[in-house]
């Protein structure tokens, strides 16, 4: 009896040694993960809310920055973000359970539930095809109008589909996999018909109620939100408040949740049961297809992970909408959850947000990670401001010859279409001019470069440049309805001017 309890208490006694060394492991790892965020919180590259796991523990959970700026709000741990296309993961979520109800069939076609849709491509594309954006149909976000008149509009979904959604397809439903938020927006209108329910009220029962996320929903413009964060967007001379968008119709079920690192937490941990979905429509919608997209996620498998000898899958989506960005990650064989929530729509400045994650999982596998560096465009622009645009370039090139390991270059051809918006918005078309034609001789390959500069020439009214420009756009990218819609208007201009 007492070699018995002899060999209980050695146990015990080693239960809680290793419980302590997890518990430093963790603090060490918070501590490095706490230390990078806040670089890049101090270059203007995060703000906002942070909440990793691994086996299932809080690694780190810290927030970072303000919620309002001009009430000197700070961002807490239920502070309510614009999460943009993670949505989409609750979206195919939905869909699956309608599956799994026996309501929808992955292989329907969009005719089947929408009969007002274009029936010429509506009873070719089936809903599978709009789950992992293999449809062909032409992405909306990217149309000219979206910005300037799309976002504003006040109408039902159907509506807005009717009004906007295009029937031309791009390719051939389930040959390609290219991004279109028109499949996930024709989702949640399916859903809509399906349920004779809103969309958002279909996602609070099957969804949100369930498994307890009670500061989770869709962005009304008539409504007031407690605890909501005020969205900014960075342009080099520093935040201002982002342009306004009506969520609810002109980004709907492709994009259009608010949430809370705390209530993210709650879906990450309920996709680990089966209380949303059974194993069989799990495995289906986990499963990746064409570009690695499954419904809502982008799954890869990766062998010998950042040389740690484990063989892991990891499952991310980005979210960007005005003025927010956000970043989920999850790694199911380590049970490790990355959130990032940003209202200063980090995201597009290098595509940081992955940069962090990145970083992130660096500090949670062992592996060797730097400190964050500033992005080298922003040193740039305070030369072009203080003395020329043409002095900026110059410093540009010495920089990147010289001292590249000094700055950050992530997303460096966004960044230099970026800048180039900033002097074109300033009506400094001859700066913008300048900087768009650097980039092209760094970036020749570009499809969005060239887009850019034809944009200018247009402006410019030098429209056989334009037309050239917008040509090799298309050379590049044939799916770039912008370009086809501009080089329609130079070719009238130009047959009018002869």
């Amino acid at each position: 009896m007492k070699k018995i309890n002899l060999i209980l208490i050695l146990f015990l006694s080693l239960n809680i040694f290793a419980q302590k060394t997890i518990s430093n492991l963790n603090k060490e790892k918070a501590k490095k993960i706490d230390l990078i965020i806040g670089k890049y919180n101090d270059y203007n590259l995060f703000n906002g809310s942070a909440l990793v796991i691994q086996n299932g523990e809080i690694v780190l959970q810290k927030n970072y920055g303000k919620a309002d700026k001009s009430w000197n709000i700070d961002v807490i741990s239920d502070t309510k973000f614009r999460i943009g296309s993670v949505t989409k993961q609750f979206t195919a979520m939905l869909i699956m359970q309608l599956k799994q109800e026996g309501k929808i069939k992955l292989d329907d076609k969009i005719s089947d539930y929408l009969p007002w849709f274009s029936q010429t491509i509506g009873n070719k594309i089936t809903i599978h095809q709009l789950l992992t954006h293999t449809s062909g149909l032409p992405n909306y976000t990217d149309f000219p109008d979206f910005k300037t008149k799309m976002v504003f509009e006040n109408l039902s979904g159907k509506d807005f589909a009717v009004k906007y959604f295009k029937d031309n397809l791009g390719f051939e439903p389930g040959t390609k996999h290219n991004y279109c938020n028109t499949g996930y927006y024709l989702l949640g209108l399916i859903i809509e018909e399906i349920t004779k329910k809103p969309y958002e009220e279909v996602l609070k029962e099957k969804i949100f109620d369930v498994i307890g996320m009670k500061n989770t929903g869709i962005e009304n413009p008539k409504e007031i939100v407690s605890n909501y964060a005020q969205g900014y967007d960075f342009d080099y001379d520093g935040y201002q408040k982002t342009d306004y968008i009506n969520i609810k119709t002109a980004v709907f079920s492709a994009g259009g949740m608010y949430s809370t690192a705390n209530d993210m937490r709650k879906w990450d941990d309920a996709l680990y049961t089966n209380i949303l979905l059974n194993e069989e429509n799990k495995k289906i919608y986990f499963t990746p297809n064409l570009g690695d997209y499954a419904y809502g996620l982008v799954i890869q498998k990766h062998q010998n992970f950042l040389g740690s000898g484990k063989d892991i899958t990891t499952m991310a989506h980005s979210g960007g909408i005005n003025g927010f960005s956000c970043n989920i990650a999850r790694i199911p064989e380590d049970k490790i959850y990355v959130i990032l929530l940003d209202n200063t729509r980090a995201g597009k400045r290098g595509g940081q947000l992955e940069a962090i994650i990145d970083d992130i999982f660096g500090v949670l596998y062992n592996s060797k990670v730097d400190l964050p560096k500033p992005l080298i465009i922003f040193e740039v622009y305070k030369k072009m401001k203080a003395e020329s645009v043409e002095k900026g370039i110059v410093y540009l090139k010495d920089l990147r010859k010289n001292k590249s390991d000094t700055y950050n270059f992530n997303g460096f051809e966004n960044e230099l279409n970026r800048l180039t918006y900033k002097f074109l918005g300033e009506g400094k078309t001859d700066d913008a001019l300048k900087i768009i034609d650097y980039a092209v001789s760094e970036f020749p390959n570009s499809s969005n470069i060239y887009d850019t500069r034809g944009e200018i020439y247009f402006i410019k009214k030098d429209y056989n440049a334009s037309k050239k420009d917008y040509q090799k756009t298309l050379e590049l990218n044939p799916n770039n309805d912008n370009a086809k819609e501009m080089l329609l208007k130079i070719n009238q201009l130009l047959s009018t001017k002869n």
